[in-house]
């Protein structure tokens, strides 16, 4: 049985009414709970190769310089 929180979050759109007919209680609860807690929180960090490896391909070695960035 769908509580009040599931509900709401029908109507701000958090889950959709698809969702809301044919999942369990539970696992509406786990989407809910992981759309509001919002995202990843972050950004992808990447390594990118400085000096005389500039050029090269591949990917940085282990003992590499490398420059982090986002």
């Amino acid at each position: 049985m769908p509580t009040a929180s599931q509900k709401k979050a029908l109507k701000d759109g958090l889950i959709s009414s698809k969702q809301y007919n044919k999942l369990p209680s539970a696992l509406l609860d786990a989407i809910i709970k992981s759309k509001r807690k919002g995202g990843t929180g972050g950004f992808k960090e990447t390594h990118t190769k400085v000096g005389s490896q500039k050029h090269k391909v591949g990917r940085p070695r282990k003992g590499q310089k490398t420059k982090t960035g986002h």
